[in-house]
């Protein structure tokens, strides 16, 4: 199958502790979707923040384990202060996000409105969770 790319530079985010197979699915859709793709990892406090705990990788180790399966998508830590600067610095034309990611929709279309928002559905998140999986790691 060929590819179709609509859009030329897509930008995806996540934590991606416990990389797993829903996870592969999701960055390889979002791929399809473009010519270039950017992975932007979320830093260590901004999971603290978010999720209320530490993530079992640290943000260096999360980043290495995604590039090491993506190897043609530039695979970048988010801002340390700012979660929208990656979007400014590197100017996509589609954001597209995971089927469970919770995002400022509002504030991110007021303040890129040139800029398009993609969900890319789950797979088997039945099985294919983080916080299933994360479970499991602790059990």
């Amino acid at each position: 199958m060929q590819k179709s790319h609509t859009h030329r530079h897509i930008m995806t985010f996540g934590t991606f502790d416990l990389f797993h197979p829903g996870h592969v699915y999701y960055l390889t859709e979002a791929q399809k979707l473009g010519e270039k793709m950017t992975i932007v990892i979320a830093r260590d406090h901004r999971v603290i923040e978010k999720k209320g705990r530490q993530p079992i990788h640290d943000e260096n180790r999360r980043q290495k384990n995604v590039a090491g399966v993506f190897s043609g998508a530039q695979v970048i830590l988010g801002d340390e202060s700012d979660i929208f600067q990656p979007i400014r610095e590197k100017n996509p034309d589609l954001l597209v996000f995971g089927y469970d990611q919770k995002v400022p929709l509002e504030a991110i279309q007021a303040q890129f409105p040139d800029i398009g928002i993609a969900r890319i559905d789950g797979f088997e998140t039945d099985k294919w969770k983080s916080s299933l999986l994360r479970k499991n790691y602790e059990d």
